[in-house]
């Protein structure tokens, strides 16, 4: 099987069970909710996970624009924030769940998906070898609003990626480990998943 097809199959695993389950089973009310003071609502965790796609394949694997960017998604869905959410507070958790509009994020999500699919079927165009240099990572990171004031330090986490690290992390990894997080939330609020 080859690198894109593998990729593909698990993205559509991602998407098509996980996350659309969420979608279908957790009520709007339930999924702003944080069950306990120390964890994150599933909005915010639908959220995050889209965000750190839609800015780790567009700004690190392929340098075009994000999605966020393409459609007016911030005032769509309520959200006056282009950082990927990692530092916040849960203040701030709080403010995204009261405002952000979920039919539009839902949206946004599935704007990000049909994007990555894009992407990864043109990956053999991409060097998945070259590293993330400090100059480029610092203009996304900072310049561009993608981390948190409290997350800073992702500029020099992120240099010297390679671009297949930031392909599999943000397309994979990282969203597998928050639906993970979201599971021991929706059991948390009394969700049962048939």
């Amino acid at each position: 099987m080859e690198l894109d097809q593998l990729f593909l199959q698990r993205h559509a695993v991602l998407y098509d069970l996980w996350l659309d389950g969420f979608w279908k089973t957790v009520p709007e009310e339930l999924m702003r909710q944080r069950p306990h003071p120390q964890v994150n609502s599933i909005a915010w965790n639908l959220w995050h996970l889209t965000r750190v796609e839609d800015a780790g394949l567009n700004r690190f694997v392929v340098d075009r624009p994000q999605i966020l960017d393409e459609g007016d998604w911030m005032q769509r869905m309520n959200v006056p924030w282009r950082h990927h959410g990692s530092g916040m507070n849960f203040s701030e958790v709080d403010d995204l769940d009261q405002r952000i509009d979920l039919p539009a994020l839902r949206l946004y999500s599935r704007a990000v998906r049909a994007r990555t699919q894009e992407i990864v079927t043109r990956i053999d165009q991409v060097d998945l070898d070259a590293e993330l240099q400090s100059e480029h990572v610092r203009v996304v990171v900072i310049d561009e609003g993608l981390a948190h004031s409290q997350a800073a330090m992702l500029s020099d986490w992120y240099t010297g990626w390679p671009r297949g690290k930031c392909l599999m992390n943000f397309g994979l990894t990282h969203p597998f480990q928050h639906v993970g997080e979201m599971g021991v939330i929706a059991s948390l609020l009394g969700i049962v998943f048939e």
